[in-house]
């Protein structure tokens, strides 16, 4: 059963401050730098989500889509509308639509489960049956470790381990014992690795979110051919809902990829990036 029940929106992480007051007052003013660059889109339509809510509650999935969607082109992105969009579609049976907005939710939110359940029953109406291409352990960790928290808990955690540097690199340079300026010293080394290694994980993350390497069939059917052109000759059929790699645009022709035997062109207008 297709798990339907809109999401609210919610919050599952918080951060504890638990410093000393130099280090709060350089905390605070670099996370409000950090917060006015990255994140300030961050408040939601309230009013035009409410009424969309209400539109699915009353089972009017349509007109609740149309808000959904213009919820998003408002530049409010987050896992729950994606969802709840996602859901609307299906209720209309636009399975390819309801498989991209599951897919976005998914790249937000990879470890919800409620998106991963709805997204393999939407992959059980597809009528291509494609496994996707295997990872590399490397990677596929790499991955898993990216996808633990968000890119602005992963920049965040950069912050306060660049302040928790300068914090010890202070204690390096003033204090006078030996052994308190080789602690300040190390500690700052320590610090300072961890803060460039959470800032790769942020930009990686953010990276993954924003950029278009996979995309979904949203026609009923479509060729896919040899050569990004109406002459090419033909090499297989898709059908609506299938997820398939992207990663060359010519013209009005997207070269995509289901495996490494499968590669083909096929037209923009039949497909959405994810």
């Amino acid at each position: 059963m297709n798990k339907s029940k809109v999401k609210s929106q919610k919050s599952k992480e918080g951060i504890q401050n638990s410093w000393n007051l130099g280090l709060g007052t350089w905390l605070l003013g670099l996370l409000l730098i950090f917060s006015l660059q990255g994140w300030s889109n961050t408040s939601a339509p309230i009013a035009l989500l409410d009424t969309a809510n209400t539109a699915y509650s009353k089972g009017d999935f349509e007109k609740a889509a149309q808000y959904y969607e213009r919820i998003i082109s408002l530049s409010y992105e987050s896992p729950e509308v994606y969802f709840n969009l996602g859901n609307a579609y299906y209720k209309t049976d636009k399975i390819g639509m309801s498989i991209l907005n599951y897919e976005r939710a998914k790249k937000i939110s990879p470890y919800d489960e409620d998106i991963a359940f709805n997204l393999q029953l939407a992959g059980q109406r597809t009528m291509d049956k494609i496994e996707p291409l295997p990872k590399l352990f490397l990677e596929e960790g790499w991955d898993n470790l990216k996808s633990k928290h968000s890119e602005r808990t992963w920049g965040i955690r950069s912050i306060i381990c660049f302040a928790a540097s300068l914090f010890f690199l202070g204690v390096f340079i003033t204090s006078g014992p030996v052994l308190s300026k080789q602690i300040g010293f190390w500690l700052a080394i320590i610090f300072f690795v961890c803060s460039s290694i959470t800032f790769s994980i942020s930009q990686s993350r953010h990276n993954d979110i924003t950029e278009k390497y996979s995309g979904v069939i949203i026609a009923t059917s479509v060729e896919i051919k040899n050569a990004p052109a109406e002459s090419g000759t033909k090499l297989f059929i898709l059908h609506e809902g299938t997820v398939v790699s992207s990663f060359e645009i010519n013209g009005d022709w997207v070269k995509v990829e289901l495996t490494k035997e499968k590669v083909g062109w096929v037209k923009k207008s039949s497909l959405e990036f994810i």
